[in-house]
């Protein structure tokens, strides 16, 4: 027909169009934005991004997820975006970190280990924010479908984490219509949905008026209305079968089948060329000029004209320095119409030619192509060998879900190759070893407890003691992820398996003590701990040692000697930072962190929670290890009384995306503030915010008893009674509720609240029993359970026991938490009316009143009023000293670092708040004090005092 086959003029797509420039416009603005494009396959989701990143101003990453991604190329799409990088985006600690993403940018060997994973997606997003300084970024990932486990992972990070990088766009195109219901990208899409920033496009078919638009546009003339009305009704509106459609010829020609309509312009190439795009549609990458070479024994002018041919019909575009199918559909069709022995042939030939030179992968992980050709020829012993080094290529990169499904093709192979031990050098039992370890780095818990267990089964633990030992302390963490009561049966075998002047032994000890400390038995966590100490020194073992004194340490500072165990934790920290062991370094901090929190420290215990978010951002642990430091930072704050900042440090956090526990954890914060500040139905979405990410038991492993009390108290609020007391009682059936005490207290105060809320009943008067018994037996450590001690003896006592709820109102008055010491004086207000001494009733009243209004603790405040009024009493609210030109202590706090000349991100990494968060409290200050810029600001502060030591 001498037609284009593809329309000069973007067609439609005006609301779409808007929608993605909203997305710029957020993004030039300073603001996070990301856009997921939806739809069926031809229906124009790479061309309408196409089309918008051309208008950008900015620096535009394009990389695409290849088909059977899943099978193990891993990190495609990041790999094609970042290839083109150069000297300038890299600084030295972003080549280490991203050396498992781009080997070449590397200068020494890459690092491994539990780390690098986190260290290298950190890299990503630090590499990203570091481009975006100068110019913005438009990251676009394209056919997210087929994208591998390790590229969604590091998409969603990239995602979650916007708020650090506001000036980084990110673009992600995915067919809607083929995602089953397992497929991961659906759960992920639903998720990211949820992300304030993201914004979605489900691209539909054109409109008849846009397919006539379509085709004046290809035909570059008005088309015949009744072709119009055929074209239209055969392809549904798809723009790509509008294009075959035209191209297959006059009206009376149009395919019958979707095939023919697809193979239509590759039928219409001449020879060389179809033959190029039969060799094209069995590979999953694009395929170079050097690689088709090898493939076809075309050549020079021949090769040529043959790609040129099948990218002037728009059957191939170019990508990168390989050529693909322009449309995936297209190459799906070419690959079907291949006989059997066609299509081994090709895979035997691209099988030969990567053997013979692995760099003509284009690209793609070599052996990990190469055993898909092999696989597919039919090769199955190459294909074996080849899986295995793709597995330890995938291991070098990080990808471990990628590495454990090279593993599993490998153990699928197993069978069928004679001599599959000496092929690869090693036997069945090591291959399930690595697939262990690969299914734990990479979450799939199920499947490697599974696979521990296969292993467990072929290994003779009567021969291979250490070699057992250590498949049953993996299994043990397997299956302590997985919630199994056997993980201690596990660890405790393993170590009566481990020979005692073994190396491992330690290792082992230690691993087991850990488990009991988390569980917690202590006393065996004590003996485990002192033998895992001993043998690790006996081996050298240093980081062994030092996680074996944290645990120690920590033992015996929970039973209330502190101060002895203190220097001890800080000696194994000391041990862990000399080695460079950066999560032992980190454990021993939130150890430090939690007791010193548990003994009412504050000050030390925020120092500390600030010292592991360092530590954690310079080891690149930051958004993994370093959230659940936030954690701690959070809980401090909150019982210092700055609800604010500690609001601002979970939400920073939870930008962060933590893994589940800590995730919850935050929730549970936030949902305690939200709940005392008089909107317990913010409460009640945290709690089920929490059990969807831990499941009906609500258990978090550092606090156990925070969300069933944070439960009972909301359930309290909203006077849903009976729920709360169902709560506290099957809470009190907690196993290690004694050797939790720091966790238990809290619980028993409130419940005791719940119970006396309708002590006036059978259920109620037997629950206060049973607390008033469980109190009694349960240990006390440190000023802040005394405390809670005293607090639960006086309400259960109730206003009769004016001693009992002055002795708790002291109590509380010296930890300078101003929740508890408010809750302690109405109780004491209470029990001071009950015996006619209405002056020191308002006095109490008065103290809680303002502590109450610092916090915008409503209900307390509300609580305290009701009193005053029914007793008539003249309580006067005291308000706080207004501050200086109406900033408020964070932004007076924030000024001070503004003075000191630090930057919003410098300002953001001191106090945990994202960068945005910075800008705009500095914002505000520069408002509040009627001033041009950051320079007269920090003239106001020195000159006033304000936030500035003087």
């Amino acid at each position: 027909m001498g037609i284009q086959v593809v329309s000069p003029v973007f067609v439609g797509r005006d609301e779409e169009a808007r929608t993605l420039a909203a997305a710029a416009a957020d993004v030039a603005a300073g603001r996070p934005a990301a856009v997921l494009v939806g739809g069926e396959a031809g229906v124009g989701k790479s061309r309408l991004v196409a089309e918008f990143t051309a208008t950008l101003d900015a620096r535009v990453l394009t990389g695409g997820c290849v088909e059977h991604g899943a099978d193990g190329l891993p990190f495609s799409p990041f790999v094609a975006a970042l290839r083109g990088l150069g000297d300038d985006d890299l600084d030295p600690a972003g080549r280490e970190a991203l050396a498992p993403l781009l080997p070449a940018s590397a200068r020494g060997p890459v690092a491994g280990g539990d780390e690098a994973r986190p260290r290298l997606f950190e890299g990503v997003l630090r590499l990203l924010a570091r481009m975006a300084e100068h110019r913005p970024v438009a990251l676009v990932v394209e056919d997210a479908h087929w994208a591998d486990r390790s590229s969604l992972d590091l998409l969603e990070f990239l995602v979650r984490n916007q708020q650090s990088v506001p000036s980084v766009l990110i673009v992600v195109t995915h067919r809607s219509v083929e995602l089953d219901r397992a497929h991961p990208l659906r759960r992920l899409a639903a998720e990211l949905s949820r992300v304030p920033w993201v914004r979605r496009i489900s691209l539909a078919r054109l409109s008849r008026q846009e397919v006539l638009g379509q085709m004046r546009h290809i035909l570059d003339r008005e088309p015949d209305p009744a072709l119009v009305t055929s074209v239209y009704e055969r392809s549904g509106g798809n723009p790509l079968f509008v294009e075959a459609l035209l191209n297959s010829g006059e009206p009376g020609g149009v395919p019958a089948s979707l095939q023919d309509l697809l193979l239509a312009g590759v039928e219409r190439l001449p020879g060389d060329a179809v033959h190029i795009a039969q060799v094209v549609a069995v590979s999953t990458v694009s395929v170079c000029d050097p690689l088709l070479t090898a493939v076809t024994d075309l050549s020079g002018r021949p090769l040529a004209d043959a790609i040129r041919a099948a990218v002037d019909a728009a059957v191939l575009a170019v990508e990168g320095d390989g050529y693909r199918f322009r449309h995936a559909l297209m190459g799906d069709a070419v690959a079907a119409g291949l006989l059997p022995g066609e299509r081994r042939d090709l895979h035997r030939r691209y099988a030969e030619a990567l053997k013979s030179d692995p760099a003509l992968s284009a690209g793609a992980p070599s052996f990990t192509e190469l055993a898909r050709h092999l696989f597919e020829a039919g090769d199955t012993a190459g294909a074996l060998c080849a899986a295995w080094n793709a597995a330890a290529d995938a291991g070098r990169s990080l990808a471990y879900a990628e590495q454990l499904q090279m593993h599993e093709q490998v153990l699928a192979a197993w069978d069928r190759v004679p001599d599959a031990a000496g092929r690869i050098g090693a036997d069945r039992l090591a291959v399930l070893e690595k697939a262990v370890e690969a299914a734990y780095r990479a979450g799939e818990h199920v499947r490697g407890e599974q696979l521990a267990t296969e292993a467990l089964d072929l290994v003779d633990a009567g021969r291979e003691r250490v070699r057992a030992a250590l498949l049953l302390s993996q299994r043990g963490r397997l299956r302590a992820e997985l919630g199994m009561d056997e993980s201690l049966d596990d660890h405790r075998a393993a170590v009566r398996l481990a020979p005692d002047d073994h190396p491992a032994r330690g290792f082992l000890l230690n691993a087991l003590a850990s488990r009991l400390l988390d569980v917690p038995l202590p006393d065996e966590a004590r003996a485990a701990a002192e033998q895992a100490r001993d043998a690790a020194r006996a081996s050298g073992d240093d980081p062994t040692e030092a996680s074996a004194l944290i645990t120690l340490a920590t033992l015996d500072a929970r039973s209330g000697d502190l101060d002895t165990q203190l220097p001890k934790l800080a000696r194994a920290r000391s041990i862990a930072e000399n080695i460079g062991a950066h999560r032992v370094t980190l454990r021993a901090l939130h150890c430090e962190t939690a007791l010193h929190l548990t003994f009412g420290r504050l000050d030390e215990a925020e120092r500390l929670s600030r010292h592991a978010l360092d530590v954690a951002y310079a080891a690149g642990l930051c958004r993994s290890t370093g959230t659940g430091h936030a954690a701690g930072l959070v809980g401090t704050l909150i019982a210092a009384g700055r609800w604010d900042d500690a609001l601002e440090s979970a939400a920073h956090a939870l930008e962060l995306a933590p893994p589940p526990a800590t995730h919850a954890h935050l929730v549970a914060l936030k949902g305690f503030v939200a709940l005392h500040r008089g909107d317990p139905a913010a409460a009640e979405r945290a709690v089920g915010t929490c059990r969807d990410l831990l499941g009906d038991h609500l258990r978090l492993p550092d606090d156990p008893l925070l969300l069933p009390g944070l439960d009972a108290a909301r359930l309290l609020a909203q006077d849903r009674l009976d729920a709360a007391c169902a709560v506290v009682e099957k809470a009190l059936e907690e196993p290690q509720l004694a050797a939790t005490t720091y966790s238990s207290w809290p619980l028993l105060l409130t419940g005791t609240r719940v119970a006396c809320a309708v002590a006036d009943t059978g259920r109620g008067a037997t629950l206060l029993d049973r607390l008033r018994e469980t109190a009694a037996a349960l240990p006390v450590a440190g000023p802040v359970q005394a405390a809670d001690a005293l607090a639960v003896t006086a309400e259960a006592a109730g206003p009769a026991d004016r001693a009992a709820a002055d002795a708790a109102t002291a109590a509380c008055a010296s930890l300078g938490q101003p929740l508890r010491h408010a809750y302690a004086l109405l109780g004491s207000a209470r029990a001071a009316l009950a015996e006619g001494d209405r002056d020191a009733a308002a006095d109490a009243l008065r103290t809680a009143t303002a502590l109450a209004g610092k916090l915008g603790a409503t209900p307390l405040a509300g609580a305290a009023a009701d009193l005053a009024r029914r007793a008539r009493l003249a309580v006067g609210g005291e308000r706080p000293d207004a501050p200086r030109f109406g900033l408020t202590a964070r932004e007076t706090e924030i000024l001070g670092l503004v003075a000191q000349g630090r930057s919003n991100r410098e300002i953001a990494e001191a106090l945990f708040i994202s960068a945005k968060t910075a800008s705009v409290h500095v914002s505000n200050i520069l408002g509040k004090l009627g001033v041009a810029n950051r320079v007269e600001a920090a003239a106001q502060a020195h000159k006033h005092g304000l936030g500035v030591a003087i």
